[in-house]
């Protein structure tokens, strides 16, 4: 899509001030593609031809129901590193490194009563939500002091006259392994955390700075296997702690490395076996497998990226359960993994380890399980090239699917058909929150808490909830291949959702400021705030600010990385 020429526009920075980089641009039809758990640096891309998210009002014949809904798309299939690529690490062939005793810290097994207790505690904590979240790790301390790196880490000089510090820890037993970090500052240094899988080295990072937020607090991908190596380089010793790992005792990508096919349930279904329609293929690639931290344990669980109403960006706006995670500190802690389904039907599965991934996020709004409709929606900090941003509707479809990760594993899709009511399940919810559906085929496990429900038009319609039985002779019983017939579907309703996100969805990536406004100010096209100030305090790194043309005599210092643009003519900002 070629961009339109327009006249130039011109902001006049009045005011000193104002300190921080000033983009401008005139590029109005094009997209800014977050980048990055690293780098929040914005990359810019020509949109698809794709239908562009529009809001639409349609009203039903009885001139009752007003639909609010759009379209999906899908991000350039270009690639677009989620971080920067991650060097070799010098300390991966040199002699000495690591050694044992000295700065290779082996925790020794978890043990079976350990792993009882988190299992009790994640039963009690999902008690009302079957099948719920699937647990697959436990938060191991490193200590009643974090582990220093200043103090533990092994320096080595090379022969280039660098400097490197190593140190490794072992879980042994842990399919995998994530590392905290805390008072994380290197200064113009870099961290690289790294494993072996198989005959491959999986590099993490570089972590530089005070981490990828800023905060010098927050948690490493994913690496499989029972030891991580730590390596960090600068002219100075690093400055971080390690208070506690991330164990996983069960297989985050699900059972398929460490158990045959056989052992998962027969009835899945894969989505790549289907076209569109049924199954829209922007929503299968929307979908996303997650897992994070809660009260000291991990979950696995499902959600999906949503389109906005701003045609101009891409903001990975992600939506999923309450009743997955809800807080900051979990979705600090999140990981998702892209793209985790076979490459056709019945084509091969990717090697879980290189996926592309995302951390980290800022969590937006959430809507309780009781009271409300089980929603947590979720900015998070990047996306990778080729995913797909869902569209979404107010309206329940008839005949829908969900596209899930049941217990990690790689993606399915489950068909289904709206029953319009609550069955008489005990804890149904409020039915103007959720919606049920009987499955068709197909079925759900835990870890597809979260997962989005879809028509053919690759529109959401909610997020799962759980399942419930109404019948007596199904109580007590799981939801397997063999009864799922007894057992009906609750998706938290997007009809509830929308009311909620709708500031976030009309701004997607630009925060609009108009002088001359004087209504209830919410930085969207429609209720812009009136002051630039405003915009700025509201916005976040990587964010663009829209300026209607004016003056505004405001003196400010701006501390984000933003992209300023002036429209319908010329701005001046300051004295």
């Amino acid at each position: 899509m070629e961009a339109r020429k327009q006249q130039p526009l011109i902001i006049h920075i009045a005011s000193a001030l104002i300190r921080a980089r000033v983009l401008l641009t005139n590029g109005l039809n094009t997209r800014a593609l977050p980048r990055g758990t690293i780098s929040t640096t914005h990359s810019r891309f020509h949109l698809l031809s794709l239908p562009v998210a529009v809001l639409l009002l349609v009203i039903n014949a009885w001139g009752q129901q007003v639909i609010r809904e759009t379209f999906p798309e899908r991000a350039p299939s270009e690639p677009q590193a989620l971080q920067k690529q991650a060097p070799t690490p010098a300390s991966l062939h040199l002699a000495g490194a690591f050694r044992e005793g000295l700065n290779v810290y082996d925790l020794g097994p978890v043990s079976a009563e350990q792993i009882a207790a988190v299992d009790r505690r994640a039963a009690r904590e999902y008690a009302h939500v079957h099948p719920g979240p699937r647990r697959v790790g436990l938060v191991r301390s490193l200590g009643t002091v974090p582990l220093s790196f200043e103090t533990a880490a092994l320096h080595v000089a090379l022969p280039d006259g660098g400097n490197v510090w190593t140190l490794a820890i072992r879980s042994p037993g842990a399919f995998g392994i994530r590392i905290r970090f805390t008072h994380f500052d290197v200064g113009a240094g870099s961290v690289l955390v790294y494993a072996r899988d198989r005959d491959d080295v999986i590099v993490r990072g570089p972590y530089t700075g005070k981490g990828p937020d800023g905060s010098g607090d927050f948690w490493t991908a994913s690496l499989l296997g029972d030891t991580v190596f730590i390596e960090a380089s600068g002219s100075e010793t690093p400055r971080l702690e390690i208070p506690e790992i991330l164990h996983f005792d069960k297989n985050p990508a699900g059972p398929v490395q460490e158990e045959t096919e056989a052992a998962q349930l027969p009835c899945h279904l894969d989505p790549m076996c289907y076209g569109s329609p049924p199954v829209h293929p922007a929503a299968r690639d929307a979908t996303g497998q997650m897992n994070f931290v809660k009260d000291g344990s991990a979950f696995v669980c499902t959600g999906t990226l949503l389109n906005d109403l701003d045609d101009e960006t891409a903001v990975p706006y992600f939506l999923t359960a309450y009743h997955c995670l809800h807080t900051q500190a979990a979705v600090k802690s999140l990981e998702i993994v892209w793209f985790w389904q076979r490459n056709a039907c019945g084509g091969a599965l990717p090697n879980y380890a290189t996926l592309p991934r995302t951390t980290g996020g800022t969590l937006l709004e959430a809507n309780p399980t009781d009271g409300g409709n089980d929603m947590t929606f979720i900015r998070l900090t990047g996306i990778p090239g080729g995913v797909g941003l869902a569209g979404w509707t107010t309206d329940s479809p008839d005949t829908a699917y969900g596209i899930h990760h049941p217990r990690g594993s790689w993606k399915r899709v489950t068909f289904l058909s709206d029953v319009g009511f609550c069955p008489g399940c005990a804890g149904c919810g409020d039915p103007t929150d959720y919606d049920y559906y009987d499955i068709d085929n197909g079925v759900i496990e835990p870890g597809s808490s979260g997962s989005g429900v879809f028509n053919s038009a690759g529109q959401l319609a909610g997020q799962l909830f759980g399942s419930c039985c109404p019948s007596l002779s199904c109580a007590g019983e799981t939801l397997d291949c063999g009864n799922t017939d007894e057992f009906t579907t609750m998706y938290g309703e997007f009809e509830t959702t929308f009311p909620i996100i709708k500031r976030w969805l009309e701004i997607g990536g630009t925060i609009h400021v108009d002088g001359s406004y004087s209504g209830d100010e919410r930085g969207t096209p429609s209720q812009p705030f009136n002051t630039v100030t405003e915009a700025h305090n509201f916005a976040w790194n990587g964010a663009r600010i829209k300026i209607r043309a004016g003056s505004y005599p405001e003196t400010l210092t701006l501390s984000k990385r933003l992209t300023v643009l002036a429209s319908g003519g010329t701005v001046t900002i300051g004295q």
